[in-house]
C-alpha cells in the first residue's frame, strides 16, 4: 500500500519544479526570439538547427544557455554560409565578466590570436590562424554571446545584430 503522504509529497515538488521551469523557460524565450525575428528579417533564406551545449563546466554556476543554434544558408554561387551562436544568462555582471576572463587574459586553444573588439560591455574578436575561423565574444548586462563562423564579415554582422537585440530585450 502506497503512502499517501509520501504520493502528495512527490507530486507537489514535481509541480513546484514544473512552475520554475516553466516560468525560467518564458523569462529567457523573449530575448532568444526577438535574436531570431531579426536575423530572419535581416538574413533572408538563413534557417537554424537548434543544438545541444556539449562542453566542459563553466566557470560560473550560475551560467544558463538560453540557445545554442547554427544558422546556414547556401549563397546564390552555392557556397553554403553557417554561423553557429550561443547565449548564456548569469547572475551578474561579475559573472559575465568572469566568464569572459579565458580569452581576456589569451588563454585560447594554439592557433588562435585575440584581440579587444568595441561590442558590448566588454568584447573580443578571435581568429584562428591566417583567417580560418573566427569567434566573437561579448557580454552585455548578465548576457554572454559567442558567434563563430568561417567568415569575418558574418560574424560581425550577427554579433552586432544579437547586441542590438539584447538592448531592447
Amino acid at each position: 500500500m502506497r503512502n499517501p503522504l509520501l504520493t502528495l509529497s512527490i507530486a507537489v515538488l514535481t509541480l513546484g519544479m514544473l512552475v520554475v521551469a516553466t516560468h525560467d523557460a518564458r523569462a529567457e524565450t523573449p530575448l532568444v526570439a526577438k535574436v531570431e525575428n531579426a536575423i530572419r528579417s535581416t538574413q533572408p533564406g538563413w534557417r537554424y538547427t537548434r543544438g545541444v551545449l556539449n562542453a566542459p563546466p563553466p566557470l560560473v554556476p550560475s551560467q544558463r544557455p538560453l540557445v545554442v543554434e547554427a544558422w546556414d544558408h547556401t549563397s546564390k554561387s552555392g557556397t553554403r554560409e553557417s554561423v553557429e551562436v550561443m547565449i548564456f544568462r548569469v547572475n551578474s555582471s561579475t559573472d559575465a565578466e568572469v566568464s569572459l576572463s579565458p580569452v581576456r587574459e589569451g588563454k585560447v586553444a594554439r592557433g588562435w590570436k585575440v584581440e579587444r573588439l568595441k561590442i558590448g560591455d566588454e568584447g573580443y574578436l578571435s581568429t584562428f590562424k591566417n583567417g580560418d575561423r573566427f569567434e566573437i565574444q561579448f557580454r552585455k548586462g548578465t548576457i554572454v554571446v559567442s558567434v563563430s563562423s568561417d567568415s569575418f564579415q558574418l560574424v560581425d554582422r550577427f554579433a552586432q545584430l544579437i547586441a542590438v537585440q539584447i538592448d531592447t530585450a
